[in-house]
């Protein structure tokens, strides 16, 4: 084509550069420069002249701004260790077209099998101009406010039927079972964000580097030490009753299965001791799972992720279709229900706290987020443009859907309403924050208010709400406990309005752990040493 041969193989491509680009003569004939095969793909050309590939200049999106690391200790949607987050948006490509006209040299690999999609990756000649920086990653601190809201709703949830609330009221506020899925697809959305490229399909060389006990190490004990703290400060709280109605060997097991986070694995005594702790359990394993599948879905382009998302769903979705067949349990609300009116306790139980579904949301999750991080990347299309409406309108989605089963409107099963149209929308909502976020300059006012200090602040607080408000309620509410306490459960010596004690005492509580264990630089040395070790011996 022009004045440019091609010659690809498996294992190198050629590129014969023109007279005077980059090539030097030898005895009258051009030097052939080789350029070792990185991974599978082509260059498009048109005429003598390159078509401009978006991925191969980048502005930061920080607008200037510096990248923040994002503080993953602290489990929910932000776990395991320090690590950068952010993206990245194409330049312009009209001045790499100039550049393509000054016939600049570079060549693609190939190496693809046959019938496959390319993922090209250009590789520079001598001569040629130098590949451009890394682009830079920016901190999305939406996010952190997302958890804080999803926490509040989780909270209030557990706790508001102590509060004298109306029927609508308690049937709105208690569809946890739909909204716990979202913090299972936040983990997922944030590792990927973290652990893999920005516009390559490839994943972090640290990710690759570090070894698979000690990346998984690193982020359990992100979470793993403020929940020990707390089962040690209540540990009377949660012994006492489990030895007075189970005696001590079952207590002594619920303990272990507790202090291990492996409850999650069963189903009927997977909120024993700190209930709302079975999600740790279940995220465990799920990040357990991570170093192995991030690679790979790191390395798939868009067409591929959204054909992993199809099968994800289903495998998540299929479960969920059998109990509600079997059991005709299509429209009820189950998180409104009490236990005993439930028509197979176990096998609801299974479908809400088993790990191997927990992982397919998480990998859900990283599918969408790749998704955003492809935007622009070496064949495949750039970011579509974002407004007020691409966050606006699946955050109405998901409140509408929250108020029609309330009203009785939209009668669906929880675990439907979860796979089907809550989990899509939620992330949906990710992917239109992401985009808006690493802007230059945001300008969706949803992402505005949500990246607010006070807001921030707030989501900074999310774990150790989580992870304390469980211990506190059965301090307020609890019979056999609160009987010992104060002489009673506190809704009856005080009344409804207990609840709101109750919710102020679990913020302070929770500044209070944030202060003295998230942010204790003796504890996270002691966890540093403490994998560094755990991960020696394995």
């Amino acid at each position: 084509t022009g004045s440019r041969f091609f010659k690809f193989s498996c294992s190198r491509a050629e590129v014969l550069h023109p007279p005077g680009v980059g090539a030097a003569m030898v005895d009258g004939r051009r030097k052939v420069a080789p350029v070792k095969c990185l991974a599978t793909g082509a260059l498009a050309m048109v005429g003598a002249h390159l078509v401009p590939h978006s991925s191969l200049n980048f502005l930061n999106v920080g607008g200037g701004r510096e990248a923040h690391g994002v503080q993953m200790n602290q489990g929910l949607g932000f776990q395991g260790t320090s690590a950068p987050a952010g993206a990245a948006v194409p330049f312009s490509s009209q001045p790499f077209a100039a550049a393509g006209s000054a016939a600049i040299a570079c060549a693609a690999a190939a190496g693809v099998r046959r019938g496959a999609r390319s993922s090209p990756v250009i590789s520079f000649a001598e001569g040629s101009a130098e590949p451009p920086a890394k682009p830079k990653k920016v901190r999305i601190s939406a996010f952190d406010s997302i958890r804080f809201f999803l926490i509040a709703y989780i909270v209030c949830g557990h706790f508001i039927s102590f509060a004298a609330p109306s029927k609508f009221a308690f049937k709105a506020i208690t569809q946890i079972n739909v909204v716990v899925g979202a913090f299972f697809a936040l983990s997922g959305y944030v590792a990927a964000y973290t652990t893999t490229e920005n516009a390559e399909r490839a994943p972090s060389p640290k990710l690759l580097s570090t070894p698979t006990p000690k990346w998984i190490l690193q982020r359990v004990f992100g979470y793993w030490p403020l929940h020990l703290v707390v089962t040690l400060i209540f540990l009377p709280v949660f012994l006492y009753p489990d030895v007075l109605f189970n005696g001590w060997p079952t207590a002594l097991w619920h303990g272990f299965l507790s202090l291990t986070m492996t409850q999650a694995w069963f189903p009927m005594h997977a909120e024993v001791w700190n209930a709302p702790t079975w999600f740790l359990s279940a995220l465990t394993f799920a990040t357990a799972m991570l170093p192995f599948s991030l690679p790979v879905l790191a390395k798939q382009n868009k067409q591929q992720l959204r054909r992993t998302a199809g099968f994800l769903f289903l495998v998540g979705l299929l479960p969920k279709l059998g109990y509600c067949y079997d059991h005709q349990a299509w429209g009820l609300l189950e998180g409104a229900m009490a236990p005993k009116a439930m028509p197979n306790l176990a096998i609801f139980n299974v479908q809400r706290f088993n790990p191997l579904y927990a992982v397919v949301e998480v990998l859900l999750g990283v599918v969408a987020c790749r998704l955003v991080m492809l935007d622009g990347a070496e064949g495949e299309e750039k970011a579509p443009k974002t407004n007020v409406l691409s966050t606006g309108l699946p955050l109405l989605g998901m409140i509408a859907v929250i108020l029609l089963r309330a009203f009785g409107v939209l009668q669906l099963s929880d675990l439907l309403t979860r796979a089907i149209i809550f989990i899509p929308l939620f992330l949906s909502f990710l992917m239109a924050a992401h985009r808006a976020s690493v802007l230059s300059k945001v300008t969706d006012p949803i992402v505005n208010i949500l990246s607010s200090k006070p807001l921030v602040t707030l989501g900074n607080l999310a774990f150790p709400i989580f992870v304390v408000h469980g211990p506190l309620g059965q301090l307020f509410y609890k019979k056999v406990v609160a009987a010992k306490i104060f002489g009673g459960p506190l809704h009856t010596l005080i009344g409804p309005q207990a609840f709101y004690i109750y919710l102020a005492t679990v913020m302070g509580a929770a500044w209070v752990l944030q202060k003295t264990v998230l942010m204790n630089k003796q504890v996270g040395n002691m966890s540093k040493e403490a994998v560094e070790k755990i991960s020696a011996s394995l």
